[in-house]
This record gives C-alpha cells, sequence and structure tokens, in this order.
C-alpha cells in the first residue's frame, strides 16, 4: 500500500471514528429517554473500482425491532382494555359494597325481612309498623342508588369513549406530521431515526386505545388500520374518528334491542362507516361496560325490584283488579303514583322508578296501619291480625323465574336473588381485577423484551466506545507513522 493510501485509509478512519463516537455519545445521553430505540453507525469499505480507498460510513440506524414492538403494542392494548373495566367495574361496586354490607341490596332486603317478621310479632304495634315501612323505603333507596350508579358508569365510560376518540384523532394528525418529516429526511439522505422514534411512540399511544396494524410500505407510505380493517392513516391522510357524547344515559337506555348498537347512543364511525368491535384497547372497555355489562346489570336489579313489586301486589288480598301493593312505580318522579304491575309485562326501568304505595306513608296522607291490612284496606283492620303479614313474608320466598339473559339462576326466591344480583355483580369486578394484574404482567414482559432488544444498554455502549478510541488511536498512529516517513523521505531528496 502506498503512502497516500495508508493515510486516506487512516483519515476516512479517523472521521468514521468520529462520527461513531457521537453516535454512542448520543445514545448513552439518551439511555433513560422514553421511546428512544439505539442508534447504530453502518460502517464498510470504501471502493474505487475494485480497490479500497479507505472507510466509508452510511446513515445512522436504528436498532429497531418491528416484530417485539407489535407483540408489545398488543400486550398494552389488552392491558389497557383490562384496566379500564376494572377501573369502571371498581367504580359501580364501590357503591353497591359486597353482599354482607350494611348498604348492599341483599342486606337491606335482609333488614326488611326482619323488620316485616318482628311486624307479625306484635301487628297493632304502631313503631313495628314504623320500622318495617322504613326498612321498605330503604331498601327502595338501595334499588335507586345502584340505578343511579349503573347511569353513573354508563355516562363515564361514554364520555371516556369521547375523551379517547378526540386523543387518537389528535395523534393521527401528529402521526401526519412526524410522517412527513420522515419523508422530507428520507429525501435528502439524512437519518431517519429521531422521526421513527417520534412515530413510534405516537402509534403505542394509539394501540393503548384501540388495537392498531401497521403496514411501513417505506417514507411517506405508511398505512395504519384497526385490527377490524378500517383505514386510520394512509400515505399522509388522516381518517378520523367521529364520536358523539351522550350525557346522562339512564340505566335501561337502548335495552331492549338485540343488537350490540341500538338507536340513542353514539356509534364511532371512520368515513361514515361503523368502527368495528374488539377485545383490545380502553375505547373498546368503555363501550362494552355502556353497552353490554352495565344493561346486563340494570336488568338484573329490575327483575329483582320487579318480582319484590309483584310478590306484594299478588300476596296483598286488600287489593283487586289493576290496584298496587306496597311497591309501586313513580314514572314522572312526583311520589305520587300508584301503578300496577303486570307479570306479563318487562321490568325495564323498575329500580329506578319503585316507590312506596302513598296508601301506606303517612308523609303522603296514608295510613301506616295498611303494612298490616294492607294497601288498599278502607278501615283498620283487628289489630291483632298478622295475616296478611305472614303471606308477604311466604310469598318473598316463593321461587319466581328470572331470564337467562340476567345471568342470574333461572328460579329463586327475593332473598337469593338479591344477594345473586350483588354477588355477580362483584364477581365481574373480581374476574376483571385479576384478568387485569395478570394481562399488566404480560404486558412488562412484552416491554422489558422490546427494551432489551432495542434500549440502550450503557455498559455495551461503553464498552464500544473503547472499541472506537483503540481503532481512532490506530489510526492516528498510522498517520504518524506515515508522515514520518515522509518526512524522512523528504529529507533524504534535500
Amino acid at each position: 500500500m502506498s503512502l497516500q493510501a495508508a493515510l486516506s485509509t487512516a483519515l476516512t478512519s479517523l472521521a468514521a471514528e468520529q462520527r461513531a463516537s457521537a453516535v454512542i455519545a448520543n445514545n448513552v445521553a439518551n439511555a433513560q429517554t422514553a421511546g428512544y430505540v439505539r442508534r447504530d453507525l453502518p460502517r464498510s469499505e470504501n471502493l474505487v473500482g475494485s480497490s479500497g480507498q479507505g472507510v466509508a460510513t452510511g446513515v445512522t440506524q436504528r436498532a429497531a425491532d418491528a416484530v417485539l414492538a407489535a407483540a408489545s403494542r398488543t400486550a398494552d392494548g389488552a392491558e389497557a382494555f383490562a384496566g379500564r373495566m376494572r377501573a369502571l367495574l371498581e367504580t359501580y361496586t364501590s357503591v353497591i359494597g359486597q353482599p354482607a354490607d350494611e348498604r348492599s341490596l341483599s342486606s337491606r332486603l335482609g333488614a326488611f325481612q326482619e323488620a316485616m317478621t318482628a311486624l307479625s310479632v306484635t301487628p297493632e304495634n304502631a313503631v313495628a309498623q314504623s320500622q318495617a315501612l322504613s326498612a321498605a323505603q330503604d331498601l327502595v333507596s338501595s334499588f335507586h342508588d345502584m340505578d343511579a350508579a349503573i347511569s353513573k358508569v354508563r355516562t363515564d365510560a361514554d364520555l371516556g369513549v369521547a375523551t379517547e376518540v378526540d386523543a387518537v384523532n389528535t395523534a393521527l394528525q401528529n402521526l401526519k406530521e412526524v410522517d412527513r418529516q420522515l419523508a422530507q429526511a428520507s429525501a435528502r439522505g439524512a437519518s431517519t431515526a429521531e422521526y421513527e422514534d417520534k412515530r413510534d411512540i405516537i402509534l403505542a399511544d394509539i394501540a393503548t386505545k384501540l388495537p392498531i396494524r401497521i403496514y411501513d410500505n417505506g417514507p411517506g407510505k405508511l398505512l395504519v388500520t384497526t385490527d377490524g380493517g378500517n383505514t386510520l392513516y394512509d400515505s399522509g391522510n388522516v381518517h378520523r374518528l367521529s364520536f358523539t357524547h351522550t350525557p346522562g344515559i339512564a340505566s335501561d337506555i337502548r335495552r331492549n334491542g338485540a343488537a350490540p348498537y341500538t338507536d340513542g347512543l353514539s356509534d364511532i364511525t371512520i368515513d361514515g362507516m361503523k368502527l368495528r368491535g374488539s377485545d383490545s384497547g380502553s375505547i373498546a372497555a368503555n363501550l362494552k361496560i355502556r353497552d353490554e355489562v352495565m344493561p346486563r346489570f340494570a336488568d338484573m336489579l329490575d327483575q329483582v325490584a320487579g318480582h319484590l313489586a309483584e310478590t306484594f301486589q299478588q300476596a296483598d288480598p286488600s287489593r283487586s283488579g289493576t290496584q298496587a301493593g306496597l311497591f309501586t312505580r313513580d314514572d314522572d318522579g312526583d311520589g305520587a303514583g300508584a301503578a300496577h304491575f303486570d307479570g306479563a309485562a318487562p321490568f325495564t326501568g323498575v329500580a329506578r322508578t319503585l316507590a312506596i304505595n302513598p296508601q301506606v306513608d303517612p308523609d303522603q296522607g296514608g295510613k301506616l296501619w295498611r303494612m298490616r291490612d294492607g294497601m288498599q284496606a278502607s278501615t283498620e283492620g283487628h289489630a291483632s291480625n298478622n295475616s296478611i303479614i305472614l303471606g308477604w313474608l311466604d310469598a318473598m320466598e316463593t321461587s319466581r323465574s328470572y331470564p337467562a339473559s340476567t345471568g342470574l339462576p333461572g328460579s329463586m326466591g327475593l332473598s337469593q336473588a338479591a344477594a345473586q344480583t350483588v354477588g355477580l355483580m362483584q364477581g365481574e369486578r373480581a374476574t376483571w381485577t385479576d384478568r387485569a394484574a395478570t394481562r399488566s404482567t404480560i404486558a412488562l414482559q412484552a416491554r422489558q423484551d422490546l427494551t432489551n432488544k432495542t434500549a440502550v444498554n450503557v455498559d455495551e455502549e461503553l464498552q464500544r466506545l473503547l472499541m472506537v478510541q483503540q481503532t481512532y488511536s490506530a489510526s492516528v498512529q498510522v498517520i504518524q507513522a506515515a508522515t514520518k516517513m515522509l518526512d524522512q523521505l523528504t529529507s533524504l531528496g534535500g
């Protein structure tokens, strides 16, 4: 090799190692930066014709792993789905309590049965009559509280959809800008690593809200779709999600139809087409709570409330025709309702509208002694007659049928139905608490696998830097030796 070739090789090597050291330094500096992927500098022999002419360097590359990144996004979406399910169910179950809690539906029903039992022992006792009425009112309040909690969670879930749809739309707009910058950098031959990092962070964030598939067809040709096939982003074109928040969703809205979505609540649409459903991402969890879980809970609650009212109506010999029993409906909320319950009609909305018959409530002009003599008794009966009270108590233990769609056992008494209702609701929360923990562990492992493969390991970077320094030192020595030889040759020539 000629001295000129040796100098050229050494000089290009120095330049290459300087660039390499800068890349390594940048890696170390960003070791704790979220979303940063380790950079590498490609180096090769610079060929001129068939002979080597020093060291050539390429464009800085990311040490990315598309397969592990996709696995991490999928795991994050599953974790977000379960986490949102758990959070919303915990909000609801914190209101209804455990079956053994004093404020729970089953405990309130038990307290009412105890008060009625005590009244059956001393039916003439006005205090016992008042306590039985108070227990009935507490029971009605329990139904109202649970129904209101269902409505609140459904509304919260709907608002969650609206908020996250806005977040996805904003992310897609940011993705468009980053993708534009990436394409421009690629066109001028510069490194696109910085923009690829930003793009991956945006895509990972979107994936926690709804599952996506990514097709990278080159700079400026990125395609992002949902796992159901809806296009979100295509080569610089953003396809926005559309959704309208519905404030104050009642517990019984859209529960009469068989379809997953019914008029009255908004779907998510993209370019006028409904977003296809999934079981991943927080958006899907919000929709599942709003459209499936909470309506099913409302069905359970309405069935128990309806059978309670029907039980006291059918076992009240003082009434006839369409006259109401102890529990009735107050559909307009004015406290003056006394609706008759028809066993053939659905019990939709009963938990929200359940009320005490004004005929027995002294605060509404009623007579307290009707807790003993029946709701439609026109005159006060014998003070010690407890037959109607015992009839009510027996009727409460009579098995009644419950639709399979509610998830409740097919036939049971009111006490069992109340306990099963609270137990199933709490069981749903426990199920998603366990799933959230499991999916969190899986997502953590997936993120760790991605990190191990693509993130910066400072120890490894320092070892690489030592090798760069050694190569740099060797190149300097070559230059020094070549310079000394040239000096000697010059002195000989002089």
